[in-house]
């Protein structure tokens, strides 16, 4: 609620005194904040406020949440993500992809699909392939995180969007196509 985000301001501007609230900001932050739980967006401002000598900005607090919030299967690292195909590759080696992937975290099914579960297992150019995964794993995980930061009404405005603009490029397709 606003209540809630002055609040959260409250505690920011106790803080760091020379900061200032004002409607506008109040009104800002309530937009793009107002979709956490209050006691999650408390917690990550006391954090900030315990780690930085400057007040905390809205993508500070998001990134913080995502942060608390995130498991840490989904905070593993590229070269840990790597770990966890080799692994899976010993287990259930090119006969049972299905198996092995059902057992993969996520992220790593994920990736592992793109590049193709015999693509890996068969590889004669293990580096290779160990060099695709990890730069597509960090791709994959980078973009998930950023949607993660992005509040709920804003990922729904981008899709609508996003989905008009496809909808829209059918139908000229369709318009030209019809001329020709």
């Amino acid at each position: 609620t606003k209540t809630e985000v002055v609040k959260l301001l409250a505690v920011i501007s106790g803080a760091y005194p020379n900061m200032q609230v004002t409607e506008a900001t109040v009104a800002l932050w309530y937009e793009l904040l107002g979709d956490l739980d209050i006691n999650l967006a408390l917690a990550a401002v006391k954090k900030l406020i315990l780690e930085s000598s400057y007040p905390p900005t809205i993508a500070d607090i998001r990134k913080r949440v995502v942060d608390i919030i995130t498991p840490a299967e989904d905070k593993m690292t590229a070269a840990e993500a790597w770990g966890e195909v080799e692994k899976k590759i010993r287990w259930y080696g090119y006969y049972r992809e299905v198996e092995a992937l059902e057992n993969m975290t996520p992220q790593v099914a994920k990736v592992v699909r793109y590049i193709g579960w015999r693509n890996i297992c068969l590889s004669e150019e293990p580096s290779v392939i160990r060099g695709q995964f990890l730069k597509m794993y960090q791709q994959v995980a980078e973009r998930e995180q950023k949607e993660r930061l992005l509040p709920l009404n804003l990922q729904d405005d981008i899709k609508r969007i996003s989905d008009a603009r496809a909808i829209n490029q059918l139908e000229e397709g369709a318009e030209d196509a019809d001329e020709e």
